[in-house]
């Protein structure tokens, strides 16, 4: 397996893609922090939205040792008065792959929500990306928080596991519309001490008001009114675009919410859609 992070930041410049990619470290600063023991004790590094992030976890990393993790970790602050956050992590496999929980915290480090590693899909080699673990979730921070926080570790049952990849041979077969070869995929085992990762951050009501307006978009606290109108807007667009599986869950968010429009809205847009 090919060399991750050299090959992103080539396929990035080839692209001609605007948005930055800064590279952030997971170093621990001290001996304590090699050895955490609760959430109290991590140190966060701090992230803007929107923005593209590499970072790499390895044995320099903060290492989370309770019965949540046993694992080296990563963790990151970012704004939360922007409205709802999409997070998209991919992990890459090397010779091992780190398998990937999520979960999110407010600044008094309640939780928030959590991505379980289930949640992260296999995807191939492809193009200028190695094989990797890919996860992409919307989350809605509480209205009265200023920060949230983002925890990437890999809990003990994760670690005991393996993701099967494709075949180098196979891959190669498929680009080309021909018949693969009958020979056995790769098994990469799990690791909590070391992987590569991508993490992309973007708000759909900045990406709005940037498209609305091109005055450069300041701190803004979304009102109710904001949200509402993402998650109905939000909901019906996933069920005109025939992802039932988004549009649900986007309506299970919505009424935790307390959005009480939002099951009239889902249910009126698939009549609509029949």
């Amino acid at each position: 397996m090919n060399k991750t992070f050299p090959i992103l930041l080539l396929a990035t410049l080839l692209s001609g893609c605007v948005t930055s990619q800064d590279e952030v470290t997971t170093a621990a600063k001290n001996q304590v922090e090699k050895n955490l023991q609760s959430i109290s004790q991590i140190a966060w590094t701090p992230i803007q939205i929107p923005s593209t992030t590499k970072f790499t976890i390895d044995d320099t990393s903060q290492h989370l040792n309770n019965t949540l993790s046993k694992s080296a970790i990563a963790a990151f602050t970012v704004p939360a008065n922007r409205g709802a956050i999409t997070i998209e992590l991919k992990s890459y496999a090397d010779k091992t792959i780190y398998s990937p929980t999520v979960q999110i915290y407010n600044s008094k480090n309640q939780l928030i929500q959590e991505y379980a590693s289930a949640q992260f899909k296999y995807e191939p080699a492809a193009m200028l990306e190695n094989d990797r673990l890919v996860g992409k979730f919307t989350f809605l921070p509480p209205l009265t928080e200023k920060e949230a926080r983002i925890l990437v570790f890999s809990s003990p049952e994760d670690l005991t596991k393996s993701t099967t990849v494709l075949h180098p041979a196979k891959a190669y077969a498929i680009a080309r519309s021909t018949q693969p070869p009958e020979i056995a995929d790769p098994i990469v085992q799990h690791s909590g001490s070391k992987g590569q990762f991508s993490l992309i951050l973007s708000s759909p009501s900045l990406a709005n008001n940037q498209m609305l307006s091109s005055t450069p978009v300041g701190d803004h606290a979304p009102t109710i009114k904001e949200t509402k109108g993402y998650y109905l807007n939000s909901i019906e667009n996933a069920v005109n675009n025939g992802d039932l599986n988004k549009a649900m869950k986007l309506l299970d968010e919505a009424e935790r919410l307390g959005i009480a429009d939002a099951r009239p809205t889902f249910i009126n847009a698939v009549e609509a859609k029949k």
